[in-house]
């Protein structure tokens, strides 16, 4: 197998020996014995030799990190439990006493990383396996990766490094509280009406369905590529998304902490108002893409979506001081939109007017 490597050498183990080699030459010299030549020779043929053997196994040895999951599933709660299985393959016969995999995990959404070490026995021609269970407290997306490995030949003196690609992630979610309270400002169900714009892309509307024209129908709603296939005038059925959808923002804040109180407090509140058949249409700033992005969620399934695709990005892209002015130039037709944001120690639904 064609992998790169590189060797490092261990000083300590060198020295030691290169002292142990020339005490046995001395000695050979002086008393002239059978034991030290057979020593002196077999130091002599044993240090290249398993170096040749830590060379070779180490293009034969490949490794995996997976999470215990069941298939398809790539979610768990926040606070609950999950097993990260190692698994070390080695398909030539040859062995070593030790392996180490230096390996990272790390939380790309708020873009912490802890490095850790793993040490195993490789055996010939076999698997080796490590499970470890973690308990993951913090939200995010929790990734276990290794990008290169390291065998350590029988004498210590050589470590043979080889990359590789292992790596396992998975998405830690809310716990609803559905004691969490959603109920939305009167005042805001006045206030969601999307005013008319003749603006190119500020028609706040989705198509439902396509129809024959009829006087009244507006010259917008034509759907001319089809009138001229049908050789009549085809009407595009708008539904207003302010009427169906409830606009939210997610105003997430810079800081570790306070992100996570209001991701963890806002998807209470999100899942109650799912409960109350309340579609929620979320939108969240990504800086990566300058622009805002939706997420129709009208089922618990659909809110777990849209965090998902939130932390694949880290928290930094989705904050700035600057959103509500962007908010009014993304959709000046919105004329108001809940927003969920931190006041002090609690996370409250606010209604904020966009204009």
């Amino acid at each position: 197998m064609n992998r790169k490597k590189r060797v490092c050498l261990s000083p300590l183990h060198l020295t030691l020996f290169l002292i142990v080699y020339l005490v046995d030459i001395l000695l050979l010299l002086a008393l002239r014995g059978y034991f030290f030549l057979v020593l002196a020779v077999l130091l002599t043929v044993f240090m290249p030799l398993s170096f040749c053997v830590s060379w070779r196994l180490a293009g034969y040895v490949t490794g995996s990190i997976a999470c215990a999951l069941p298939p398809e599933q790539r979610t768990i709660r926040q606070n609950e439990q999950v097993t990260v299985l190692f698994t070390i393959t080695n398909k030539s016969w040859l062995c070593a006493l030790s392996g180490t995999w230096p390996f990272l995990a790390g939380n790309s959404f708020y873009q912490t990383v802890n490095q850790q070490k793993l040490v195993l026995s490789i055996p010939p021609h076999g698997k080796k396996q490590f499970q470890m269970t973690v308990t993951v407290t913090n939200l995010g997306r929790i990734y276990f990766a290794c990008q290169t490995f390291f065998i350590t030949d029988l004498l210590g003196i050589f470590k043979i490094h080889t990359d590789c690609a292992m790596e396992c992630s998975f998405y830690v979610l809310p716990k609803a509280n559905t004691a969490a309270n959603t109920r939305l400002p009167e005042t805001y169900l006045s206030m969601t009406g999307l005013s008319e714009s003749p603006r190119k892309g500020s028609d706040y509307t989705e198509v439902s369905d396509v129809r024959a024209y009829r006087p009244g129908d507006r010259p917008r709603d034509i759907h001319w590529k089809l009138s001229a296939r049908q050789n009549e005038l085809m009407v595009k059925e708008r539904t207003s998304l302010s009427d169906s959808e409830q606009i939210l923002l997610l105003l997430l804040p810079p800081e570790k902490e306070k992100a996570e109180k209001l991701l963890r407090e806002g998807y209470s509140k999100i899942v109650s108002m799912l409960q109350h058949r309340t579609a929620v249409r979320l939108l969240v700033w990504d800086d990566t893409a300058f622009t805002f992005k939706a997420h129709s969620c009208t089922s618990t399934d659909e809110l777990d979506a849209a965090y998902c695709e939130i932390f694949q990005a880290a928290l930094c892209t989705h904050n700035s001081g600057l959103i509500q002015q962007y908010m009014k130039n993304c959709f000046p037709q919105l004329e108001a939109y809940l927003c969920l944001t931190q006041k002090q120690d609690t996370v409250e639904l606010e209604i904020c007017t966009n204009g």
